[in-house]
C-alpha cells in the first residue's frame, strides 16, 4: 500500500493541477481509481490513466495498465488497472452526444 500511496502522492504533484485521483479499492493484482478535476473529459482523458499506471509501475517493480474506464454521470472515470501481464483488451467506455442525445457504449482494443 505504501507504493500506491507513493504513486498517488507523484500523481497530485505532477498532475494536481488538472486531475485528481482516488483509490477506491486495492488488492494485489487490481486497483480501482476515481479520477476527476479539470482534465480533459474526452480524448485526452486516457492519457492520465496511463500516467497513474506508469507512476505505481515504478514502484511495484512490474508494469500495470489500464484494463477498463467508465465515464461517471457527472463526468468523473471509474479506472481498473491490472499487471499488464494479466491485460488481455482494454475496454474504452466511449460517450457521445448529438443534440442533446446520449449514446453510450464500450469498445475493446
Amino acid at each position: 500500500m505504501d507504493c500506491l500511496k507513493e504513486a498517488v502522492e507523484k500523481f497530485k504533484l505532477v498532475f494536481g493541477r488538472e486531475a485528481l485521483v482516488e483509490i477506491l479499492e486495492y488488492s494485489q493484482d487490481k486497483i480501482v481509481a476515481w479520477f476527476g478535476g479539470n482534465m480533459c473529459y474526452t480524448c485526452g482523458a486516457v492519457d492520465y490513466f496511463d500516467d497513474f499506471a506508469s507512476m505505481y509501475s515504478d514502484c511495484a517493480g512490474e508494469e500495470w495498465g489500464v484494463e477498463s474506464y467508465e465515464q461517471n454521470p457527472d463526468g468523473t472515470y471509474a479506472v481498473v488497472l491490472r499487471p499488464k501481464k494479466l491485460l488481455r483488451n482494454r475496454k474504452r467506455h466511449v460517450k457521445i452526444i448529438i443534440n442533446g442525445e446520449e449514446l453510450s457504449y464500450f469498445v475493446e482494443g
